[in-house]
């Protein structure tokens, strides 16, 4: 009886250690050289730039302001009583990458940074406006993440300046389930479609070219092995609650044999 007492609770905690995620698979930063004690210099370029489909906005500035509003996108819209609400608009960059900019014509933006789209509108307005401050910003930078997180979704930000800490953490984080080594990151840039792997890990991620994201990445957080393995077998769900009740079972059995 006691052998068989001893196999069962072996069997058991083997079964309730098999259905565990280990610490180490859930902590970021563990692996690599030490983060160092000084400051570390940003290198990567996170700067975005204008690709095609992409919305952007364009708002010109100027003393007085009634010269500047006739190259202004702006839609008004009733809000109850005398007060209105107006809603940006934008600029839809065409396939070839250019946009029509009202009062100024078509201009060729494809391939620049914002701020080298606010030096070109700048200098084809100086003809028009004197001094002329305009403000460039995309209306449709937006991450998908998907995988195991906690809400996964589509998400749009104010910012140009996006990490991949910062996408997940708007997702939820990363559930105990998924699987920190190798988050896939699809992103589509001048017709091309390119694909790379972080690993949060490494403490050298700061340091990918994927740890920025750009508009319309894709971000799939993959299931470890244990996932799969609670997938698979239905049985695992309630391997660690078997193996927690048999041991307390083996516990009662031998106190009382005593």
């Amino acid at each position: 009886m006691k052998n068989f007492l001893y196999l069962f609770f072996v069997f058991s905690l083997f079964t309730f250690l098999t259905g565990c995620v280990h610490y180490r698979d859930i902590v970021n930063f563990n692996e690599g050289e030490h983060f160092p004690v000084q400051q570390d210099s940003i290198v990567a370029d996170y700067r975005l730039r204008v690709q095609p489909d992409d919305i952007l906005y364009i708002g010109v500035h100027t003393v007085p302001p009634e010269l500047a509003r006739p190259y202004n996108l702006v839609q008004t819209n009733a809000s109850g009583g005398n007060s209105s609400q107006n809603t940006l608009l934008g600029y839809l960059v065409a396939p070839d990458g250019s946009i029509d900019m009202v009062g100024v014509g078509p201009l060729s933006v494809g391939g620049l940074t914002l701020e080298e789209v606010k030096s070109l509108v700048e200098q084809q307005l100086s003809a028009y406006l004197k001094d002329p401050v305009v403000d460039v910003r995309f209306l449709n930078f937006r991450i998908t993440v998907l995988g195991e997180v906690s809400k996964p979704g589509t998400f749009t930000f104010p910012q140009q300046r996006v990490t991949i800490m910062e996408a997940l953490g708007m997702a939820g984080d990363i559930t105990q389930f998924g699987s920190r080594d190798s988050i896939l990151v699809v992103r589509e840039s001048a017709g091309r479609r390119e694909y790379g792997y972080l690993n949060l890990h490494d403490r050298k991620v700061f340091e990918s070219p994927y740890f920025y994201l750009k508009q319309n990445d894709l971000v799939y957080v993959q299931p470890t092995k244990a996932k799969m393995t609670v997938v698979s077998d239905p049985a695992r769900r309630i391997s660690p609650w078997l193996g927690i009740v048999s041991s307390l079972t083996l516990l009662v059995l031998t106190l009382s044999s005593l």
